[in-house]
C-alpha cells in the first residue's frame, strides 16, 4: 500500500521545482532594471545597488555613476535618465559658468577656478602643458581659453548631504592620463549649478 504514495510523490516533485525556477526568474526581472535613456538605452542596473560604469560598459565617453539610495526609486532614476541624455548640454553650461566666474574676481568660486587653471598652465611640466593645450605658446593661453579644453570625465547623481535632495555631479578634466586634477560641478534638479570644487 505504500507504493502508490511513493510514486505519487515522485511525480509531484518536478512540478514543485519548476514553480521555484519561475519565481526566481520573476525576482531577477524585478531587480535588474534598464535605464530609460534615449541616448544610452542599453544601461542596466540592479535596484538598491550603486551604479558605477566605465565608458566601455555604459557606451559613453565618460564614467557614469549613481548612488545606491537612488536606484531603488523609479522616479529618481527617470530624472537621472533625462539628465544623462542632456550631459553634453550640461557640460557646455558648466563651461560657460566657469568662463563667467573667471570674469568676476568677486565670485565665490573665482579663486577655486583660477587656481585650477593656473596649476595646469604654470605648474605642470612644459611638455605636459603643451599636450593639454595644443597652441603655439601654452604659457600665454588665457584661463578662459583653457576652459574650452575641458572634457567630461564623469557624470552621476547623488543625494546632496546638506539639502538631502537629489543632485547631479560632473567631473571635468583636461586629460585624466596626464593630470588627476578635476573641476567638479554640482547641479540641482532644475539643472542649475549650485557648487564648484577642485578635487583630485
Amino acid at each position: 500500500m505504500l507504493l502508490p504514495r511513493e510514486i505519487h510523490y515522485s511525480y509531484a516533485l518536478p512540478s514543485m521545482v519548476k514553480l521555484k525556477k519561475v519565481t526566481v526568474n520573476q525576482n531577477l526581472e524585478e531587480i535588474i532594471m534598464k535605464l530609460e535613456s534615449k541616448k544610452y538605452p542599453n544601461i542596466e542596473y540592479e535596484k538598491g545597488e550603486e551604479i558605477f560604469l566605465s565608458p566601455d560598459e555604459a557606451n559613453t565617453s565618460f564614467y557614469f555613476d549613481v548612488e545606491e539610495e537612488l536606484t531603488s526609486d523609479a522616479e529618481a532614476m527617470a530624472i537621472v535618465a533625462n539628465a544623462l541624455d542632456e550631459a553634453d548640454v550640461l557640460t557646455q553650461k558648466a563651461k560657460e559658468f566657469l568662463k563667467k566666474t573667471l570674469e568676476d574676481e568677486k565670485s565665490k568660486y573665482y579663486e577655486t577656478v583660477a587656481y585650477f587653471m593656473k596649476f595646469h598652465r604654470d605648474e605642470l611640466e612644459p611638455d605636459a602643458a603643451a599636450e593639454l593645450f595644443p597652441v603655439e605658446d601654452p604659457s600665454a593661453i588665457s584661463f578662459a581659453e583653457m576652459v574650452d579644453y575641458l572634457k567630461l570625465d564623469r557624470f552621476g547623481s547623488l543625494i546632496d548631504e546638506e539639502s538631502n535632495q537629489q543632485a547631479f555631479i560632473m567631473d571635468l578634466s583636461f586629460n585624466p592620463e596626464i593630470t588627476d586634477e578635476l573641476m567638479v560641478i554640482y547641479f540641482n534638479l532644475e539643472k542649475q549649478i549650485y557648487d564648484v570644487a577642485h578635487e583630485s
